[in-house]
């Protein structure tokens, strides 16, 4: 059931050890922002699956992935087509250095900073947006990035 909610919903990531370090503007409009942090949740998420073996990671890097396809659906772009941000790419070349042993806390971490940038994003896009389709994208994802935040708190224990 949890698999289901989380094909509706929008992720993204951010490596917290690193996020002041790697900080650069981000872009300036919600469709921009939204597929950059995708094309990011998709890469760390394809990179978790070939690093763990814990199973509650595996799922939810799965749903990630899903996740970001159908949000770069429900924007007319191509999944994984954004480029990552400067910042980004910083982040996931240190996620692939992460040795074994704490990939997964780095990762669920990381996740975590994701989800609150897109909350964020989210809800400064639903209180001042004016496309009435990323409006849409930005009320669905809304509680669906609460959920992934409990979810992966949960999963900051375990890792």
């Amino acid at each position: 059931m949890l698999r289901r909610s989380f094909l509706l919903a929008l992720g993204g990531l951010g490596v917290s050890t690193c996020a002041a370090q790697a900080r650069t503007a981000p872009p300036r409009d919600f469709r921009t922002a939204d597929l950059m942090g995708g094309a990011f949740a998709m890469q760390s998420s394809q990179l978790a699956l070939t690093r763990t073996r814990n199973p509650e990671v595996v799922n939810f890097a799965n749903a990630e992935i899903a996740e970001q396809v159908q949000v770069a659906n429900a924007l007319r772009a191509a999944p994984g087509s954004a480029p990552l941000r400067p910042d980004h790419a910083v982040l996931l070349k240190r996620l692939q250095a992460t040795p074994s042993g704490s990939f997964e806390r780095m990762f669920v971490q990381g996740q975590i900073r994701g989800h609150q940038e897109l909350l964020a994003l989210n809800e400064s896009y639903l209180r001042s947006g004016s496309n009435p389709q990323e409006q849409q994208v930005a009320q669905m994802s809304l509680p669906i990035i609460q959920q992934h935040l409990a979810i992966l708190n949960n999963l900051r224990e375990l890792a």
